[in-house]
């Protein structure tokens, strides 16, 4: 259903999915893999026109069936790419993935991905932060009914109710780039970890060259049976996710027929019902409230992948295939709906006064 193009708008957006593309996905293997032999050739590991032959590759070289058919049969996608890269590289094809495991390839990837996932999803929350700060500089003294419980309690700022939610998106933020800290790491250490086969220092070195070239962090001694890191990213996703349920969920409470404090912008057949032509359904709300649940829910999963076994365990790591993408999908994609209920919302202060003043009334010589 991500991928239908009925509704794949529906549930991320655009850019999000160019990052987890397929395309993207081969692209980053391939940079990694050239990132590498680029810093190899740097410490004599490789010739140098190696790292040249395989810098002029690009995916466009690739045969992206045959890909597929080799992931079908290997079970991993680097067997099949490695073998494709040595075909173009020739004379120096042993030098293709000198000292590397298809882990180390696939995750330095994926940490590269989620770093520009997580640009994209910063990028948002400035954005829709910006949106909620103007309408707080709109709103001024204007007073609404707060309520508690699901009850008129008293009367409050209408900037108030919008200040909470703006500096809780602000902690999400900070807890994001927190994660990022933990979570965007450079993978590098051979079949083990150990960076066997490299002397005095050397994959360190290598190591943390490529870190710095592709602005990832470096941990050690790796992190192939340790995933925390990933786990508190996709975390710190699903927290996010949670705030933006929230939010959707009471502006389209606040823009009930019952209430009538708030509402979208409509045009004409905007949120329209097949059965009842009178109806303006709040349809940004209402999707950004099912996809930011599809997005806690998907990141609760990591938990899942994250108790592997002994140095390496492929059923935890596959699971991470469809369960990180995901998140970063979903979250997008609930971003984007929230910040549509802001760029287009409509305040009725009327309806607003109206409420506070039959509150004032009804409770008007009441002591406890």
């Amino acid at each position: 259903m991500l991928e239908h193009s009925l509704y794949r708008d529906c549930f991320s957006s655009a850019d999000m999915r160019s990052v987890w593309s397929e395309h993207a996905t081969i692209s980053a293997w391939l940079k990694v893999e050239q990132t590498l032999a680029r810093h190899q050739a740097l410490e004599n590991q490789i010739p140098q026109e190696a790292a040249d032959a395989l810098d002029a590759v690009s995916v466009c070289n690739l045969d992206t069936e045959r890909l597929h058919e080799d992931m079908m049969l290997v079970g991993r996608p680097i067997v099949g790419l490695v073998e494709q890269l040595r075909r173009q590289v020739g004379e120096h094809a042993t030098q293709v993935h000198y000292r590397a495991t298809t882990q180390d390839i696939m995750d330095t990837a994926l940490a590269l991905k989620m770093k520009i996932g997580l640009e994209h999803i910063q990028t948002g929350l400035q954005r829709l932060t910006t949106a909620i700060e103007q309408h707080i500089d709109q709103l001024g003294d204007t007073i609404m009914i707060g309520r508690t419980n699901g009850q008129h309690a008293l009367p409050i700022r209408a900037e108030t109710k919008l200040t909470v939610w703006k500096v809780e998106l602000q902690r999400r933020a900070q807890a994001l780039e927190e994660a990022g800290v933990r979570g965007l790491n450079v993978q590098m250490g051979g079949p083990v970890g150990d960076l066997r086969g490299y002397e005095n220092g050397t994959g360190h070195r290598i190591k943390e060259g490529v870190a710095a070239t592709l602005g990832l962090n470096v941990v050690e001694p790796h992190w192939q049976n340790a995933r925390d890191g990933l786990a508190d990213v996709v975390t710190a996703l699903g927290g996010l996710c949670a705030t933006l349920c929230k939010i959707s969920h009471n502006v389209n409470l606040l823009s009930s027929s019952d209430i009538s404090e708030w509402s979208e912008v409509h045009e004409a057949g905007k949120g329209a019902s097949s059965a009842m032509a009178h109806k303006q359904n709040q349809r940004a709300s209402e999707f950004g409230e099912a996809v930011a649940r599809l997005g806690r829910q998907r990141a609760e999963q990591i938990g899942e992948f994250t108790t592997h076994q002994h140095e390496r365990s492929g059923g935890m790591w596959i699971g991470e295939w469809i369960v990180i993408p995901e998140t970063f999908l979903l979250t997008s994609g609930a971003l984007s709906w929230v910040e549509t209920i802001f760029a287009n919302l409509v305040v009725d202060s009327e309806s607003m006064a109206r409420k506070v003043s039959d509150f004032e009334y009804s409770t008007a010589g009441k002591t406890h």
